[in-house]
């Protein structure tokens, strides 16, 4: 990966403080999380009623929040481009990412997945529970419909327009990988405690990474200088001459 490529084209100074500071909310975070479990594994003597609100892996702790909060800017950035931009494409992600917060929220794709194993009655095969199969359900179904307004979107689009939903499928598939594809295999694959701990961290810490980079960039479309024409993708290809 060309670092020098960001360095280059990827430099406005406001953009780059609010990425900052999302990393390194993500990281202290990340890191509270690692900390929290080592004082516990060492029985350290301490009141830890509340250590519960700062693991990564609660769906009610501070962690989430501050994903939830990621969502939310996300949302408001995506109604500017719409209203402010003529963006119409980006209904499709507007939609996808108010899905994505009512889903962490509101625990959408648990419920599905508990009602799926009881109408089609899901038995547990390839190694994934009854319950993964009913979420993988709710992944395809939604997914899918989704897919079909990115694409319609991306197909009725402007070149830039297209180059810029290049960039996000690829951050959106970054945080796909943690967390879907994490999540998957924590369950194909046996672990004990300490790989169970890292398992955790790679997948809540770098879907939280993950979407901090969506929330940067989103940022950089908002504030980028109009005659700006450089993209992500072009960092991972050499244009032919």
């Amino acid at each position: 990966m060309k670092f020098i490529f960001f360095k280059e084209h990827f430099n406005n100074k406001k953009t780059n403080k609010i990425l900052l500071l999302l990393l390194s909310m993500d990281f202290l975070l990340i890191f509270t999380h690692a900390l929290l479990v080592f004082l516990i594994y060492i029985r350290i003597q301490f009141d830890w009623s509340k250590a519960d609100m700062f693991m990564v892996d609660n769906d009610s702790g501070y962690p989430e929040m501050f994903q939830y909060l990621k969502y939310f800017i996300v949302i408001l950035i995506l109604i500017y481009l719409i209203l402010k931009k003529q963006g119409i494409g980006y209904i499709a992600w507007l939609l996808l990412f108010t899905l994505l917060l009512l889903d962490d929220s509101l625990l959408f794709h648990e419920t599905f997945g508990s009602w799926a194993v009881d109408k089609f009655n899901y038995q547990p095969m390839f190694g994934l529970r009854a319950q993964d199969l009913g979420e993988l359900t709710y992944v395809a179904l939604f997914g899918s419909i989704l897919l079909f307004f990115l694409v319609f979107g991306y197909i009725k689009g402007d070149s830039n327009y297209k180059k810029i939903n290049i960039d996000l499928a690829l951050l959106f598939a970054l945080f796909l990988f943690f967390g879907v594809a994490i999540d998957m295999i924590d369950q194909l694959i046996g672990y004990n405690r300490y790989s169970y701990l890292a398992l955790i961290l790679i997948e809540d810490g770098g879907e939280m990474i993950a979407l901090s980079l969506i929330v940067w960039y989103f940022f950089h479309l908002v504030l980028k200088p109009n005659n700006h024409n450089v993209y992500l993708f072009e960092n991972f290809y050499k244009s032919k001459k």
